[in-house]
């Protein structure tokens, strides 16, 4: 009776943990959303899209790079990472998320940014297949059917004929999927070794940023903020829809999956809509409300699935 007891108090207890890991993961992919709408907005001020993205990281690593000092300094002994460990880090930045972020933008210049979009929020389908065929993650009927629903779900969201089907852009959007599912995967493996989230958060924007400054200063689009709206831009795009999501990420993903992580993080694409009807103007169909509908609904039946 009293072992019973006990695990049933460890089983509320790691219920409650991994919900508060979904639910930071959830809140990860709600400012995320803003990022279109934000990255929008600093582009139309003739800046680039990889001057765009330096300046995102940039802000992002100034930002985090303060919670760092002042979190080891109130420390007597703080436990870094070696250097080793950090350069997977920056490396992973810059390859995996700078790649996602990047490649993201090419697509969308082939085949639009909605069908772009759906290509991208597809990674949770890559996670699965690259955690089945790498660690022998068991793929039951309930996670195959939440795939398929989230699939289902992105495509009525996307609700346009007009995108032209290009070979490359779709090839440039599986590409991206690719590179996000890996940062995801990579960064659950790091986060098994106890890694502060806000030097973790660093050393990713300082691999993304100097990615897109390469890129920028090669193709002599490096430019400045050209007035204080863009820098107020700027500022939100690097810290609200940047640094912080990434530090809430890595650190749900401490405690919560892979797979879990990223079925729920594609809330993101619904917060782009819903930010969309608000602040741009856009009109929501009723396919993209049912749409929506069945990938909130999918993100709320992950928590009562225990082998995702």
């Amino acid at each position: 009776m009293r072992r019973r007891l006990l695990e049933n108090l460890v089983m509320r207890e790691n219920y409650r943990t991994t919900l508060r890991a979904s639910v930071l993961v959830a809140i990860s992919g709600i400012l995320y959303g803003f990022l279109g709408y934000l990255g929008t907005n600093v582009i139309r001020d003739e800046m680039s899209i990889s001057s765009m993205l330096f300046w995102r990281f940039f802000i992002a690593a100034i930002w985090i790079f303060f919670f760092v000092v002042y979190k080891h300094a109130k420390q007597t002994t703080a436990n870094y990472p070696n250097k080793s460990t950090l350069l997977k880090i920056f490396i992973l930045g810059a390859v995996a998320y700078a790649g996602c972020s990047g490649f993201y933008f090419l697509s969308s210049k082939y085949i639009g940014t909605g069908l772009a979009m759906v290509i991208f929020f597809c990674y949770p389908i890559m996670v699965a297949l690259i955690s089945w065929l790498l660690h022998g993650y068991k793929l039951n009927l309930g996670i195959i059917l939440t795939l398929v629903s989230i699939s289902i779900g992105l495509y009525l969201i996307h609700n346009s004929s007009s995108d032209e089907l290009s070979l490359l852009g779709i090839g440039f959007g599986i590409i991206n999927a690719f590179c996000y599912a890996l940062y995801l995967l990579a960064s659950k493996q790091l986060s098994n070794l106890s890694i502060d989230s806000n030097i973790y958060t660093i050393m990713v924007c300082f691999g993304s940023f100097f990615i897109f400054l390469i890129m920028a200063l090669a193709n002599h689009t490096f430019v400045f903020p050209s007035n204080l709206k863009t820098v107020g831009y700027i500022l939100a795009l690097g810290i609200l829809a940047t640094a912080i999501p990434i530090q809430l990420m890595l650190e749900g993903l401490k405690y919560v999956s892979s797979l879990r992580a990223s079925i729920i993080s594609v809330l993101e694409p619904l917060i782009t809509m819903v930010v969309g009807f608000i602040l741009l103007n856009e009109s929501i169909s009723n396919l993209q409300i049912i749409g929506a509908v069945i990938i909130l609904g999918s993100t709320l039946l992950v928590q009562f699935n225990r082998d995702i």
